[in-house]
């Protein structure tokens, strides 16, 4: 404690020995033995002295002041020692960026794809056959200005849940095919009328800004499709002439 009494007192001597310090700032650590001293240096004007004059009789004794001098006092190295520093640029403030949850209130407001259902047979079928369910996706690409940034948007499908509107639902990463194909069915178990069947979509977004890299949201959509009207019957047996 001493030893940092002392070497606070000798840099404090060796301030008032420079030319006159304004804004002294003593900066002493909490965990160390360090003393931090930040001030300002005044120093006489760099231009020719001026003899005062009745309008500015004060005009030759304008300070002007260096950048700040930083000193550093550390009792336990035995360091001691001043430097000037010149002041850096104020950083800049943040400018407006664009974020996930501005893309995704942008797509949002244009509307993603709502995709109509295809059923075979046609808007009608049988008890205990097999229905077929298929739809034909839509490219979505677009590009907005968003807090004046130039955004290119992309949507993908990458699921697709069916609504038999029975009460049952099946999803696949597929969006089906017509007849001969038949990666996505359907059997319906009892007859009924005007049964509203639909396919509701899930897309991821991509994105990029002013022509950056292509970013990916980790967040899905859900866009759900508009109802298919399909009615099924029960098959009677007919007796025929062989």
């Amino acid at each position: 404690m001493k030893i940092l009494s002392s070497l606070v007192i000798g840099c404090i001597v060796s301030l008032i020995a420079f030319p006159a310090f304004a804004g002294v700032d003593v900066d002493p650590s909490d965990l160390s033995p360090e003393l931090f001293v930040r001030v300002e240096r005044e120093q006489s004007p760099t231009s020719s002295p001026q003899a005062p004059t009745t309008a500015n009789p004060v005009a030759s004794k304008k300070p002007t002041f260096d950048p700040i001098v930083s000193c550093r006092t550390d009792a336990s190295l035995g360091i001691y020692g001043c430097k000037n520093v010149e002041p850096g640029p104020e950083a800049e403030a943040d400018g407006p960026e664009v974020t996930p949850g501005d893309i995704l209130r942008a797509v949002r407001e244009i509307g993603l794809p709502s995709l109509r259902l295809e059923v075979q047979p046609d808007a009608e079928t049988l008890v205990n056959v097999e229905t077929i369910f298929y739809t034909e996706p839509q490219p979505f690409e677009r590009s907005v200005e968003l807090l004046g940034f130039d955004v290119d948007l992309v949507a993908e499908p990458v699921g697709y849940q069916w609504v038999h509107g029975d009460g049952t639902t099946a999803t696949t990463t597929e969006p089906g095919r017509p007849y001969p194909a038949m990666d996505v069915v359907h059997r319906y178990t009892v007859p009924a009328d005007d049964v509203r069947a639909r396919v509701d979509v899930t897309y991821r977004v991509r994105f990029r800004v002013d022509g950056g890299p292509w970013q990916t949201i980790g967040q899905t959509l859900l866009a759900a499709g508009p109802p298919t009207a399909l009615d099924v019957d029960e098959a009677a047996p007919v007796m025929t002439r062989p």
